[in-house]
């Protein structure tokens, strides 16, 4: 299948291929309806067991909803071709990215470990098994954000009819365990395929080469691999005791949960960092235990693992600890300076604090300039046939800036007050239902104050409410209060659409990066859930794409009522006191300002009234 850019699929334009398999070719396409960038893997074949694979892989990724799991937007068929669609992610795959970084730090192989095993684990608890887990199906955002991806081969493990031949070998032999030559698959096989991937990340190359796929297998089954310290000194050893147990050759000896994997890697480091010269003459298997652990735990440790059994060993149970926000590392896109002498100790760590400082420099330089810059956002995408002759966007001079800062800092502190004297009159009957604590923020948004952007054009008040608006087409534009950061909350405003297509209610949001997540709604009465990073809206991720919602009040001039739960990672929405979603996970963003947002692709712009905005303690 050659020679389909250009192709319409659905309402996909298929722009330019972007990767390439043995069963598909992935297309960057652009989405007519919602006009934004999208990733559409084209699926080769048409027989039965092709439309089955085909079906098998939507079925398995739409069922599961994580923070690294790619979300799946649509599939559907146009003889001859299957199509699924998903978001683009810019920043390629970690094989491409080994490719040029050869091998990583100790610190980033971890971030991934941990944010891919947290996707298996996920997965795994909902009964299905990946069984081709690779670096080319771990995609990365520029950010160092990770998503697993391409289920095609993954089987649920929930009773349903097996949709493989009983004994075929699937998965990529560099990264299979040894009982996948035999068909044979479970959780752990994910597991030891992890465990391949974090040995070539901190070592540089796969533990098995051979001529021939089949060459590869039997060293799976037979050979031992290198010790990984033998290639990469810096390795600790209790994180080289780590890898190992991930590719036992024996299931049961290996960890039986993802997430415990990714847990002793981080024990093992952490305590290689804060231990004394003491450790390093400590045979490997100390510097994996558990703190804390007795002799007597330790010496039946290898009889617990020796059963074969899913239960989790006691010894590893005791390592299992809450889940925690991923630790990021923006991806290096240029080659690294040349390094010093591999002999060297010391060198690889060096490379990465050096990385790190630099970014810290730049992204404080970032801040100073941001600072400069009229708090109301707007981001445009102008093209000249939208733009009518003498069109300008209205900005502030340096001293009207200076002015409204000093206006709103004043203001502030008197709206402070006033909505402390305000909080008591409508707690009740607002958010009852949902067993919401103490109000820690209120205004009826109809007058200057409580740390809203007034720039008297994108952002302004008026006896009806506060007044967010575009004025271009494929623009949008969003305001907010700089009083108060919030974490968990349950958020509530009202909101009309005047004119133009979409507005939402924004929370979490950090100025500097341009980092919020979003619920919107349109005219049609859709909602939408988006995580949004940086100036461009073509990047951001969309969790939950347009939905109908008979909660919603469609059209223009009415009243919609927003209520936002957000605990920790999980959130919950309301519409006019209608609940329209129950639970949705995701882990980016743990705190920040309140705001609203507007725009859409109409050629007057989008204009709403937001009003009545309440935050409460969950």
């Amino acid at each position: 299948m050659k020679g389909i850019e250009g192709l319409t699929l659905g309402r996909y334009e298929l722009r330019r291929r972007i990767a390439q398999g043995g069963m598909a070719e992935v297309y960057l396409g652009y989405d007519r309806r919602v006009r934004r960038q999208v990733a559409v893997k084209v699926l080769y074949g048409r027989d039965e067991a092709f439309v089955r694979r085909f079906e098998r892989e939507a079925s398995a990724v739409g069922t599961l909803s994580h923070d690294h799991i790619l979300p799946l937007y649509d599939f559907g068929e146009q003889r001859p071709w299957y199509y699924l669609v998903m978001p683009y992610i810019e920043g390629g795959n970690l094989r491409d990215y080994l490719l040029k970084r050869k091998r990583l730090t100790l610190e980033e192989a971890g971030s991934f470990i941990e944010q891919v095993a947290s996707a298996l684990q996920y997965a795994h608890d909902h009964g299905v098994v990946h069984r081709d887990v690779k670096p080319s199906n771990i995609l990365l955002r520029p950010d160092g954000y990770a998503y697993l991806v391409d289920f095609g081969l993954a089987k649920a493990m929930m009773g349903a009819e097996s949709l493989t031949t009983e004994g075929a070998m699937v998965g990529t032999p560099e990264y299979m365990a040894p009982e996948q030559s035999n068909g044979l698959n479970d959780y752990r096989s994910d597991i030891y395929s992890l465990g391949i991937i974090l040995y070539q990340m901190l070592t540089g190359r796969v533990p098995f080469i051979a001529d021939s796929p089949v060459a590869i297998l039997l060293k799976h089954i037979q050979a031992t691999p290198i010790p990984p310290r033998e290639l990469n000194s810096e390795i600790p050893h209790g994180v080289e005791a780590v890898i190992l147990k991930a590719i036992a050759k024996d299931p049961s000896e290996r960890y039986q949960e993802a997430q415990t994997f990714s847990i002793a890697y981080w024990n093992a480091l952490e305590r290689e960092q804060t231990c004394s010269s003491v450790c390093e003459d400590s045979p490997p298997s100390a510097l994996v235990r558990v703190q804390g652990e007795s002799s007597e735990e330790a010496l039946t440790e290898h009889t617990v693992r020796s059963v074969t059994t899913l239960v989790l060993p006691e010894t590893e149970r005791e390592l299992v600890r809450p889940p925690i926000t991923p630790r990021l590392f923006p991806l290096i896109v240029d080659q690294p300076e040349p390094a010093e002498s591999p002999s060297t100790p010391g060198t690889s760590r060096r490379s990465g604090i050096r990385h790190i400082r630099s970014t810290l420099i730049v992204l404080v330089c970032l801040i100073a300039v941001l600072s400069a810059i009229p708090l109301g956002t707007t981001w445009q995408v102008l093209q000249s046939r939208n733009l009518k002759p003498g069109q300008k966007t209205q900005l502030l001079n340096p001293q009207q800036q200076v002015d409204l800062t000093a206006t709103a800092a004043v203001q502030a502190k008197i709206q402070a007050t006033l909505a402390a004297q305000s909080r008591a009159q409508a707690t009740a009957g607002i958010t009852s239902a949902i067993s919401t604590g103490n109000v820690l923020y209120s205004d009826d948004l109809t007058s200057l104050g409580g740390g809203w952007i007034d720039d008297g054009y994108q952002c302004y008040f008026s006896p009806q409410g506060y007044h967010v608006q575009t004025s271009l087409t494929h623009e949008v534009g969003w305001c907010y209060s700089n009083q108060q950061e919030f974490s968990d909350l349950v958020l509530t405003a009202q909101a009309q659409l005047l004119h133009g297509d979409i507005y939402g209610l924004i929370f979490r949001l950090q100025p500097e990066s341009r980092e919020f997540y979003v619920l919107e709604i349109n005219s049609r009465g859709e909602y939408r859930f988006v995580r949004a990073l940086g100036n461009n809206p073509l990047n951001w991720l969309t969790l939950i794409d347009w939905t109908p919602s008979s909660a919603i009040v469609s059209g223009y001039g009415h009243v919609n009522t927003f209520l936002v739960l957000a605990r920790g990672s999980n959130f919950r929405f309301y519409m006019n006191k209608q609940l329209i979603l129950t639970s949705f996970s995701d882990t980016a963003y743990t705190s920040g300002l309140i705001g609203f947002l507007v725009g859409g692709d109409s050629a007057g712009g989008t204009e709403a009234i937001f009003s009545n905005v309440w935050v409460f303690q969950t």
